[in-house]
């Protein structure tokens, strides 16, 4: 049996920062792919954090997600995941489904657990710019 294994749902309203005309796409007023990958991964965040000793956070490290249907400015959708793993390594299933019960978007996801100064270490080893938070 694995160390995790849980499910969890966010409801959000699709508003202007998550639609696709954010993306280069005038004039489309409707919730996008990346805005879709972005609420899924905090999603995640949110519900791993629990999970994790003090000091860790978790990474994405794998997606992927086939977006369905699209949904308008103003609509409310819920953020379903269901996360199974052993520390590290966590394995999630994810939906985004519409008041109507539309699956919008659905895929599969991988985080891993790692410790945050190891981490912010290896980047500014490389001299990339580390997490200021």
């Amino acid at each position: 049996m694995p160390d995790v294994d849980f499910s969890s749902t966010v409801t959000k309203v699709v508003e202007p920062a998550d639609c696709a005309s954010r993306w280069g796409n005038d004039g489309l007023n409707v919730l996008s792919t990346p805005a879709i990958l972005g609420n899924m991964e905090q999603a995640c965040v949110d519900a791993l954090q629990a999970h994790l000793a003090p000091g860790e956070m978790t990474v994405g490290v794998k997606v992927e997600m086939h977006h369905r249907a699209p949904t308008p400015l103003g609509a409310e959708v819920e953020y379903r995941i269901s996360v199974r793993g052993d520390h590290p390594k966590f394995e999630v299933d994810f939906s985004v489904v519409d008041s109507a019960g539309t699956v919008v978007c659905e895929g599969k996801h991988r985080r891993a657990a790692v410790r945050v100064a190891a981490f912010v270490a290896k980047l500014e080893e490389v001299g990339r710019p580390a997490r200021t938070a």
